[in-house]
This record gives structure tokens, C-alpha cells and sequence, in this order.
């Protein structure tokens, strides 16, 4: 019994070893695979590089999924830099929204009332392009094979968050904000639709902090409501 007394302060000591170990090498491997993967690249040196915002932590060699790829990981779907999709369907907007002034939310009907704005339904589409002529326009002729066959057209997302991240469409559109300050001027230069805007926290806190429909909805409450939209808990939920 007075060994076994004995020998428990010991134990204790070597676990509380070990779990400060552990972290101190993940957090070395880490600045390793920092300097040695990205010595040569300008934007390494930036606080918050556009083109590294991490889905997960880091990877760490013999801990991480090995498939991950360090260089090609961001928070939302692609970079910030110009990247249009190949969709299935080469669909314009400068055509639509712009030259036919169709309005954002006949398409995206969720964006009013619910957290997704949503993609149009076949359906949708159909509405108009029944009585539009699709011969010889090949664009057209998908959209009808895709509702004659019933199957949903499989469109390419352009902006998507992470699961930890919570948005809402209808917050923000109800709030006054135009599509086009977050989705750019789709009806003046975008054929197939690209991502414009970065979707990094900073740039979303930026948002919270400065526009003025914040103080057009709360008034004097203005202060408060931008302090809460600063909370964790607004978008981390």
C-alpha cells in the first residue's frame, strides 16, 4: 500500500506531461509545414491570406487525413480570385436580371424568408421558356431535356459556406440589403455567375460594423445591435 501511495503523485505528473506535450508538437509540426510549404509565396506573409482559410485545422503530419491538400483548402468553395464553373447550363444573368429586368427573388425565392436563398426549379424556369422557341438554341434544348426528364439541373455551387458557419438570407434581405452587395453587379457583366466577394469572418465583421441599414433598423438601439452582431454566437451558433 505505501508504494502505491507513493507511485499516484507520479502517474498524475506523467499525464499532465503528456497532454502538455501533445499540443506543443502539433503547434511546432505546424509553423514546420508553414515555413517549409510556403517560403516562397507572397501572400504567406499577410495576417489573414485570401487563399488559406482553413475548412479545419492545418494538417499535421501522422495525425491529419493524409489526402488532405494544404494548398487548396478555403473556407468557402474556391478562391477569391476570378474562378468561373463549367455549369450545365450556360445561364446568363446580364441576360435575365439585367436586359429583361427580371427581378433576384422570382428565382431565388427563399431569399426572403428563409436561411438559403435557393436555386430555381425546373419549373421555374419553364414558366417562360414554354413559350420561348428552344430550336436550334442549345442552351435551351438542355433546360428541356432536364424537365421532360424530371431530373433537377445539377448546378455547380458558387458560394458555399462551411457547416460551422450560420447565414441567413432572409435576415438580410428583409434587413434592406441589395443582392448585388454581396453577389456583385450580376445583371451588368456576368453571363454564368462567379464569386465576388471574399466570405472571410473580417469581411463579413467589416459588413456589421459600418452599414448603415444597421442604424435605418435600430436607431438609437444602432450601438447595441452592432455590438451584438459582433458576438460569436451571432454566426457560430
Amino acid at each position: 500500500m505505501p508504494n502505491s501511495k507513493r507511485s499516484l503523485p507520479t502517474r498524475s505528473r506523467s499525464k499532465r506531461l503528456l497532454l502538455l506535450a501533445v499540443p506543443v508538437a502539433v503547434a511546432a509540426s505546424v509553423a514546420l509545414i508553414s515555413q517549409s510549404g510556403h517560403a516562397e509565396d507572397p501572400a504567406a506573409d499577410e495576417d489573414f491570406p485570401k487563399g488559406l482559410k482553413y475548412l479545419l485545422p492545418p494538417p499535421v503530419p501522422l495525425l491529419s487525413n493524409p489526402d488532405r491538400d494544404y494548398d487548396n483548402e478555403h473556407v468557402a468553395f474556391g478562391a477569391i480570385e476570378l474562378e468561373v464553373h463549367e455549369q450545365p447550363i450556360q445561364y446568363s444573368h446580364m441576360l435575365h436580371a439585367g436586359e429583361l429586368e427580371i427581378d433576384c427573388q422570382y428565382c431565388h425565392t427563399g431569399a426572403r424568408r428563409s436561411i438559403h436563398a435557393g436555386v430555381p426549379t425546373t419549373q421555374t424556369c419553364m414558366n417562360c421558356h414554354k413559350v420561348v422557341n428552344s430550336s436550334g438554341r442549345p442552351e435551351l434544348e438542355k433546360l428541356k431535356e432536364f424537365y421532360d426528364s424530371g431530373k433537377p439541373i445539377p448546378w455547380i455551387k458558387v458560394y458555399d459556406l462551411p457547416d460551422f458557419v450560420y447565414f441567413s438570407h432572409k435576415r438580410h434581405v428583409l434587413g434592406g440589403l441589395a443582392c448585388q452587395e454581396c453577389h456583385g453587379e450580376v445583371q451588368d457583366d456576368m453571363t454564368v455567375v462567379y464569386r465576388v466577394s471574399e466570405l472571410t469572418m473580417g469581411w463579413c465583421l467589416e459588413c456589421h460594423e459600418d452599414h448603415p441599414a444597421v442604424d435605418e433598423n435600430y436607431g438609437a438601439e444602432a450601438e447595441n445591435r452592432r455590438a451584438e452582431l459582433k458576438d460569436c454566437w451571432t454566426c457560430h451558433k
